[in-house]
């Protein structure tokens, strides 16, 4: 759960720091800094139109409309609607997407970003990159294996332990083979 002071800080951020098309974000924005209840369930997630009740800020380069609420899949653009029904509401979870340039270089973006629970990230991985993943993981746990085994084997040699050092080369060789194929 990411803290309330916290998430007032990066909004605070993004007022100071992104431009928008609309000034009634900022009012909004700034009514969700000075409202802790409110904030409390305030949670930053992407695609919050996906959400049960999302609303979106987008900065003044994206062609799409700057503030976009939904409820249950109805959207609305009116900001006197959008401020009562988050003022209505306030015990309710409101899921807030800010969409500005370079978000993911954003070291305090990323650190009051949550998984969406209406759609995590990983539903839209495809196979192919789980399963380059996955090979990538195996890899580097054998490669990693082979050099714990190469300090091993050093030590052996060190204590003149020969039956240690002929087992440890024995997997070493059996580790390099099963790498290479």
């Amino acid at each position: 759960m990411i803290d309330v002071a916290e998430k007032r800080e990066f909004l605070v951020w993004l007022i100071n720091n992104v431009s928008f098309q609309r000034r009634e974000v900022i009012w909004i924005l700034n009514y969700l800094i000075n409202h802790e209840a409110i904030l409390r369930n305030v949670h930053i997630v992407e695609q919050a139109l996906e959400t049960n009740r999302g609303l979106v800020f987008r900065d003044i380069s994206q062609k799409e409309e700057p503030m976009v609420f939904s409820i249950e899949g109805h959207q609305f653009t009116n900001s006197d609607q959008i401020f009562h029904e988050i003022r209505l509401h306030w015990q309710q979870p409101l899921y807030l997407e800010c969409i500005f340039p370079n978000s993911w270089q954003n070291a305090q973006y990323l650190s009051v970003l949550e998984d969406n629970p209406s759609l995590s990230w990983n539903d839209t991985v495809s196979e192919e990159i789980v399963s380059e993943v996955e090979n990538f993981l195996k890899l580097q746990e054998q490669e990693a294996q082979i050099e714990l085994l190469k300090k091993q084997i050093d030590l052996a040699l060190e204590a003149g332990d020969r039956e240690a050092f002929l087992g440890l080369s024995d997997e070493l060789n059996r580790l390099k083979l099963t790498v290479h194929q």
